[in-house]
């Protein structure tokens, strides 16, 4: 049942992109993350816990001053040490915003699937400040996992927020620092990103630890890396201000 709702997700995510794939921007990206391992629940058998991810997403304008962006995820995950067979972990992702001065309103929800663990659904709400050499980011919003029981280290469904600044040192460079909090724990996050002048391709690695522990594992990490292609913008600061690619991001995941 879960494969069957992910995919009908994913697939009206995929329609409404081709319906619109003339009209704005194209952006993909290939991700991967790996995690502190998790003991699963009633076992002293542990989640490996990483996942490599593809991302292909579509932002349109929306009428007025607003936009939105559609996104597909493609990837697995390696719940097994690689020492099993890998799973499939998918999902969608649509996202409303609208830009008044240099402020940015966003609305989003995010569905994701691993075949093993369960399904999760996000909806958030997100505030922008989009400056000449400064960003900063509020984003609250509630998790709910279908079956939590069965993802090691959540109780249930959670409310989550995160708060994020990002300094451009150039128009190709960003830094970022963040604090993040749901009901399973608190931790930090720092990120940066390059974009070579002239290219459409982007280099990023992502870094969150707990503050304490996190989902029942002391100093739980997350290390994140991977690349972002965005055509057609004229540099790392347009792709990340004018894109909705990162409205949703949060340094650590709902499953």
């Amino acid at each position: 049942m879960r494969r069957i709702k992910a995919g009908i997700v994913a697939a009206g995510v995929a329609g409404v992109v081709a319906g619109t794939a003339g009209a704005q921007q194209f952006d993909a990206g290939f991700g991967y993350t790996a995690r502190d391992e998790i003991e699963k629940p009633g076992s002293t058998e542990e989640l490996d816990n990483d996942i490599a991810r593809l991302v292909l997403g579509l932002t349109w304008g929306a009428g007025g001053d607003g936009r939105m962006r559609g996104a597909v995820e493609l990837g697995f995950a390696n719940n097994d040490d690689w020492s099993g067979d890998l799973t499939g972990n998918y999902g969608a992702e649509l996202v409303f915003a609208r830009k008044v001065g240099n402020q940015r309103y966003g609305l989003g929800g995010r569905f994701r699937d691993d075949e093993e663990l369960t399904s999760t659904t996000e909806v958030a709400y997100s505030i922008e400040h989009l400056g000449e050499s400064l960003d900063l980011r509020g984003l609250v919003g509630l998790q709910m996992l279908a079956d939590a029981d069965r993802v090691p280290g959540r109780d249930d469904n959670t409310f989550f927020a995160q708060g994020e600044i990002t300094i451009y040192p150039t128009s190709g460079l960003a830094l970022s620092a963040a604090v993040l909090a749901d009901g399973d724990g608190e931790g930090y996050g720092v990120g940066v990103e390059y974009r070579p002048a002239g290219w459409g391709v982007s280099f990023y690695l992502d870094y969150a630890e707990a503050f304490d522990d996190y989902r029942d594992v002391a100093s739980y990490d997350a290390f994140a890396g991977g690349i972002r292609f965005v055509p057609g913008t004229s540099s790392l600061k347009a792709q990340r201000q004018g894109g909705l690619g990162r409205i949703m991001q949060r340094y650590f995941e709902a499953q």
